[in-house]
Parts: structure tokens; C-alpha cells; sequence
């Protein structure tokens, strides 16, 4: 006979907001919300550390470059449980829909308590455009969001995501990502963690000429928990994904990156590269790594990496032979460790302020 499943209180008020014929109430009832014996979430407890949190409604603050074109209600429920609840317990959709241009700036903090909220983001067909983010949490908030986002025929996004260290609150993040034939996406996401966050991005890839780039870094110190995560469904012939994420974790940090590329019999000539690298700044510091490809097509160039290692003690040596402090050696010498992938963001005032907020992080550690 099994034990009896016991909810927290988080999940209790949760499941209290839901209609009473609600599946999704069925659902969180007898599973919870996801933790460490679910496959996808081994390394991110995320019913653990939010059950710790108060339950009480939070507040989402968005400080936003325009008003939203419209609002929306969901006329389809997404298949993942986060999302599901984001537009279970969320308001209205903001509807975005980007004109040949312009850069959205969208920010969003999150106060105590928990929070839930969507976002759509449509680029039509042959529309360049940017999406600048930066999330935050305060101390005993539990922030819960689903960005939509669909790419056109020949549209190309660069999306900038900066998500601030949050060392008392949790934050989900999760993108669904549309890329049609023929569109471009260019993420760089940089990261300093929360008590837990966690970045997920699935994207549909359709091929015919489409490409696709996810990059990340991240530097997380003592306390702070970020999951990097990603699914990228090839579907259709002739498309390209390049995939590079570098982290260096401190003692007491600790960093995930789950990467699965998936590539369908249809999508031949698929073109899919991963790497991820990670750095570890102390002992006791934790950084876990699952790097996958699954791929039912014949005719493909695909490959994933993955390593590990420390600062290199002979350039720390040489550095401080030169005078500079043991503190500042470190900072910057791990910072050209990590700087390619924010080097790959195309805006300049972009890529030079996170290259800034970075070595900043750095030094403070």
C-alpha cells in the first residue's frame, strides 16, 4: 500500500483557485507540482521550495516600453503543467504584436506571494524585430509565467532575456516558441539565479530555411539555484539550431542545463549543434548537465558537448604577477570564460551591458 500524497500548503491554495471540475485540480491533487522524482525536474525541486513560501496572491509589476495591442482569453490549454497553471490562475492574455523595428522592452518583477500571468508575442511574416526581458523576484515570491511566442515566415527576433538574482524568491519562466519556415530566433539569456528559477524554452522548429539560436551564461553564487532548460522539435527538412551555454557557480550555487534537441523523420539535412560549459569557482559548488540528442532522421550534421572544469591557475598566477588583486584576476578571468555567448548578441548597447552586468556579478563574488 502507498503512503497517502500530502499537499502543501502552496498546492492547497493553488488547487482552492481552480474549478471544482477542473482536470488540471485532479491533476496538482494527486501528483503536486513538479519535484525531483519527475525526470524532467530531478535536479529542480521546485515543490520543495515553494512550499516553504507564503501562498497568499503576489502582485506582478510589468514595466513595459507600450501598452499590449489587445487581451486575450486562452482558447487552447498548453500541454506542460506550469504553463497550464499560468493560464489557469492568470489573467487576460497581453497580446504583443511587433511592427519591422521595434525593440519591446518588457520587465517584470514579482512581489511576495504567488503570481501567475501570459504573454503572446506575435512577429509577423518578414518583421525584424527585438524582445528585451529582465525578471526579478522579492523576497517570499513565487512568480509563474508563459511567454507565447510565434515567428513568422521570414521574421527574425533577437530576444535578450536578464534575469536578476532573486536569493528569497522562485521564479518559472517558460517560452513556447512557433518558428516558422524560413524565420530566425536569436536568444542570449544571462542568469543569476533565485532561491529557485528555472528558464525553460521549448521551441517548434519547422525547418525549410529556419534558424535557430539559443545562447546563455550564468553566474550564480552562494544560495542561488538556476535550470536552464530546452527542447528544440525539429519537424520539418533544412533547418539550423546552434546551441552554446557557459556558467560558472561559486560554493553553494547551483546550476542546471538540460538541452534535448529532437529531429523527426521529416527533418531531414537538419543541421543541430549544443555545447555547454560549465565553470567551477569553489568546492561544494554544483552545476548538472544533461545534454541529449534524439534524432529519427538518416540524412543530419548533429552533435552535443559538455565539460567541466576550474580557473587555471597558472593565468591566475601570471595575472597577479602583473599586480592585479586575486579578487579582480578572478573576475575578469572567468569572464572571458563566459563572454562568448553574450559576444553573439548583435545589438552593441545589448551585448555591452551584459558584458558590464557580468563582470560586476564577478567581482562581488
Amino acid at each position: 500500500m502507498s503512503a497517502a500524497f500530502k499537499l502543501t500548503d502552496m498546492e492547497t491554495a493553488l488547487i482552492g483557485q481552480l474549478p471544482e471540475d477542473a482536470p488540471l485540480r485532479t491533476l496538482l491533487s494527486e501528483q503536486g507540482l513538479p519535484h525531483r522524482r519527475v525526470e524532467e525536474w530531478k535536479w529542480t525541486d521546485l515543490r520543495t521550495v515553494v512550499g516553504k513560501l507564503p501562498a497568499d496572491p503576489g502582485v506582478l509589476t510589468f514595466t513595459i516600453s507600450r501598452e499590449p495591442d489587445a487581451w486575450a482569453e486562452q482558447d487552447e490549454e498548453p500541454g506542460l503543467l506550469m504553463p497550464r497553471l499560468a493560464s489557469a490562475l492568470g489573467e487576460d492574455i497581453q497580446v504583443y504584436t511587433l511592427q519591422d523595428g521595434e525593440r519591446l522592452e518588457l520587465g517584470v518583477e514579482a512581489s511576495s506571494g504567488v503570481s501567475n500571468q501570459q504573454v503572446l508575442v506575435l512577429v509577423p511574416e518578414d518583421v525584424k524585430a527585438e524582445l528585451i526581458e529582465s525578471y526579478a523576484v522579492e523576497a517570499g515570491g513565487f512568480a509563474n509565467l508563459t511567454l507565447v511566442i510565434v515567428v513568422m515566415p521570414g521574421a527574425v527576433l533577437d530576444r535578450v532575456i536578464e534575469q536578476d538574482a532573486s536569493p528569497d524568491g522562485a521564479l518559472v519562466v517558460t517560452s513556447l516558441v512557433d518558428l516558422a519556415p524560413g524565420a530566425t530566433l536569436n536568444q542570449t539569456t544571462l542568469g543569476f539565479g533565485a532561491k529557485l528559477a528555472r528558464l525553460e524554452t521549448h521551441v517548434n522548429h519547422a525547418g525549410e530555411g529556419a534558424e535557430l539560436r539559443l545562447d546563455g551564461a550564468y553566474v550564480l553564487g552562494e544560495g542561488l539555484h538556476l535550470d536552464q532548460t530546452s527542447v528544440v522539435r525539429h519537424v520539418g527538412p533544412n533547418g539550423v539550431t546552434q546551441e552554446l551555454f557557459k556558467g560558472a557557480a561559486a560554493k553553494g550555487g547551483k546550476g542546471v542545463f538540460q538541452g534535448k534537441i529532437h529531429v523527426e523523420q521529416a527533418a531531414q539535412k537538419t543541421d543541430a549543434q549544443m555545447q555547454h560549459r560549465g565553470l567551477l569557482l569553489e568546492d561544494k559548488a554544483e552545476i548538472d548537465a544533461k545534454p541529449e540528442l534524439e534524432i529519427y532522421a538518416d540524412d543530419v550534421v548533429c552533435a552535443h558537448g559538455n565539460a567541466f572544469g576550474a580557473l587555471d591557475e597558472d593565468a591566475l598566477f601570471y595575472m597577479r604577477q602583473r599586480g592585479l588583486p586575486d579578487g579582480k584576476a578572478r573576475a575578469l578571468l572567468t569572464q572571458s570564460f563566459l563572454a562568448e555567448p553574450i559576444e553573439r548578441i548583435r545589438d552593441d548597447d545589448d551585448r555591452e551591458r551584459l558584458m558590464t552586468r557580468l563582470l560586476a556579478a564577478l567581482e562581488a563574488l
